[in-house]
């Protein structure tokens, strides 16, 4: 089948997408994507039995006319224009198409055909637009308008024949939502790794040299709604009872946070204590996370977290780490299971202090755990089973 891959941004910076068209095009479809190129990759390209094919535009007109389409359909057109373009060209038979509000434009370019599209879910969009602290400033409220999106949800998951989701429990809730999706319109795609692509990245020991230091390891955006402050607090609470903790981050720090993050981990007592970097390949991820002796995904329980599990989860448990994580359901549903770490409750950094302090204690428990994680990823979480769910929407 010729599947056409449609996704508002640079294929190469979205793992699961590369994923996913990995995935079809080795169960033999023919995949071809269309994407953008922000000014840094060829207009055609061959890659791993994918086409790319990419629309040139500055990032920033991008996110004009994307700000704008809740107002005025701009941005709506301008894909849907693109779309039956690409459809025509590559003879494409069915669509995948990447976040909710893709969705519309999918509908318009498709509904005098008979081709049919999937809308992939990366995240709870409605929810997660609240919660990104920019979008309520001026003029971005106005022209986004983060409250329309409640509505518009439920008409646009009409749109597409399947639906792909992070979770079980995400997919349960739009059920229970919205009764007019069957349970058979979805397909169940979390954010898993690719084991082959993981497994090439080399070791390297010496990268962040521990010495006799405890290593609380965090990958991700810096933000207060991925638990940041929250897990600063808890190291603070156990400086004292542990003094060789330290505290790795890695990733770029929310624009409308970062003052406040910075303040925070330059006060007297945590300095010392915290290591940050704005930004690593992900080539050197595996090197950092086996430099670490617990890993953290302290995210705020909410509507937007609690619709599939991160990435950098999956990761740790790859390179046998113990997790502490928040008490969103999907990510504590597996650490449980998977019995490969610890829950705390969502922002309560007593209580992460005190998870912390009984890995601290344990050596055993934490090398019984790390085992754990990497069997549930070999064995199940990865991109070679959940895979079989992607494959199994174009029969």
């Amino acid at each position: 089948m010729r599947i056409g891959v449609v996704v508002d941004n640079e294929f190469n910076h979205d793992a699961r997408v590369r994923n996913e068209c990995k995935i079809l095009a080795g169960a033999g479809h023919e995949v071809t994507v269309l994407c953008f190129n922000f000014g840094q990759y060829k207009t055609y390209e061959k890659v791993d039995n994918i086409t790319i094919y990419r629309i040139s535009i500055k990032q920033k007109i991008r996110n004009i006319l994307f700000a704008f389409n809740n107002s005025i359909e701009l941005y709506n057109l301008f894909w849907s224009a693109n779309i039956k373009k690409f459809i025509k060209k590559h003879t494409i038979q069915a669509l995948h198409v990447h976040d909710l509000y893709m969705a519309k434009a999918a509908h318009y370019a498709t509904k005098n055909t008979t081709i049919d599209f999937t809308l992939d879910l990366h995240e709870n969009y409605p929810a997660a637009v609240k919660g990104y602290q920019w979008m309520y400033q001026f003029p971005f409220t106005y022209l986004i308008k983060p409250e329309k999106w409640e509505k518009l949800e439920k008409k646009y998951l009409e749109y597409p024949k399947n639906i792909v989701v992070l979770s079980e429990s995400f997919r349960d809730d739009l059920q229970l939502k919205y009764p007019f999706l069957k349970k058979k319109t979805f397909a169940v795609y979390p954010n898993v790794p690719d084991l082959d692509e993981f497994k090439n990245y080399p070791i390297d020991q010496t990268i962040y040299p521990k010495n006799d230091d405890f290593i609380l390891f965090y990958f991700g955006v810096i933000s207060q709604r991925r638990g940041i402050f929250t897990m600063i607090e808890a190291l603070r609470k156990i400086i004292k009872e542990v003094p060789s903790i330290k505290l790795l981050l890695i990733g770029p720090a929310d624009k409308a946070e970062k003052d406040k993050f910075l303040k925070t981990i330059n006060i007297p007592k945590l300095k010392k204590h915290i290591t940050w970097y704005p930004w690593k390949n992900i080539r050197l991820l595996p090197s950092y996370i086996h430099s670490s002796d617990v890993c953290l995904s302290p995210i705020v329980k909410n509507d937007q977290h609690e619709s599939g599990v991160a990435n950098k989860v999956f990761q740790y448990m790859l390179f046998e780490r113990p997790l502490i994580v928040s008490d969103c359901k999907p990510q504590a549903k597996i650490v449980t299971e998977e019995q490969c770490g610890l829950v705390f409750k969502s922002e309560d950094a007593e209580v992460l202090a005190q998870k912390i302090s009984t890995l601290y204690q344990n050596k055993e428990m934490r090398i019984k755990m790390g085992e754990n994680g990497k069997k549930a990823v070999e064995m199940k979480y990865n991109t070679q089973n959940f895979g079989k769910n992607l494959v199994n929407l174009y029969v």
